[in-house]
């Protein structure tokens, strides 16, 4: 989601028409709240937000959201919602971390759901994150565990950098960048049709860190 791709903004009206999308997002704000604890006094960036499905359901839990993608298309959706909500502690804004200089803003907590592996310069963004975090601030990563390539089918298939990650590896790299405390929880693992034919198992991670 964090890729500027035509297929993105195109596919953002009908994002959240798949069931399974939704749930599975949900499932990532589930954990989140349960592994991470957010408190009414945060403010929290929703990194690679697409639609805003994470972010919209951690609202209740923080004091503010700020939803960043690099996807028009996705945003304007997302606006939508926050409009039609009347959600006064929510904003959006355009933002791309492997380019753009990092913003003035700091957050308590930064959340990002299926995002990482669509990001080529990881360290860069985590590199980032830290920055961005106010000192013992919490970044929180749900992604994909390590899989053969063959979970993102069709056009979206162009805009994944990352089979996935190892998990001890990304924790590596949070470290380098800055963060301690790092643990790992799985979300959740479920069966998807691929491109081959038949299904295959896929699981997603959550890895929590706190800015040192």
């Amino acid at each position: 989601m964090l890729v500027t791709m035509n297929y993105f903004d195109e596919a953002a009206t009908t994002w959240d028409d798949q069931p399974h999308r939704v749930r599975l997002m949900k499932t990532i704000g589930e954990s989140i709240v349960r592994e991470a604890a957010p408190t009414k006094d945060m403010a929290v960036l929703d990194y690679g937000c697409g639609t805003g499905l994470v972010g919209l359901y951690l609202l209740s839990y923080v004091r503010t959201i700020t939803g960043a993608d690099s996807s028009l298309g996705m945003l304007e959706i997302l606006r939508s919602k926050i409009d039609a909500g009347g959600l006064k502690a929510m904003k959006v804004i355009q933002l791309d971390l492997e380019k753009d200089d990092v913003p003035a803003d700091r957050y308590d907590m930064i959340v990002t759901g299926m995002a990482m592996h669509h990001i080529a310069n990881t360290d860069r963004v985590l590199n980032a994150f830290h920055e961005m975090l106010v000192p013992g601030g919490m970044v929180c990563i749900a992604d994909l565990d390590t899989e053969p390539g063959t979970f993102h089918t069709g056009q979206s298939a162009a805009s994944v950098h990352h089979r996935g990650f190892d998990r001890q590896e990304l924790k590596q790299r949070l470290k380098r960048a800055g963060f301690a405390n790092a643990s790992d929880s799985t979300v959740v693992k479920f069966r998807k049709p691929v491109d081959s034919g038949g299904d295959e198992e896929f699981s997603i991670f959550l890895i929590t860190a706190r800015r040192s």
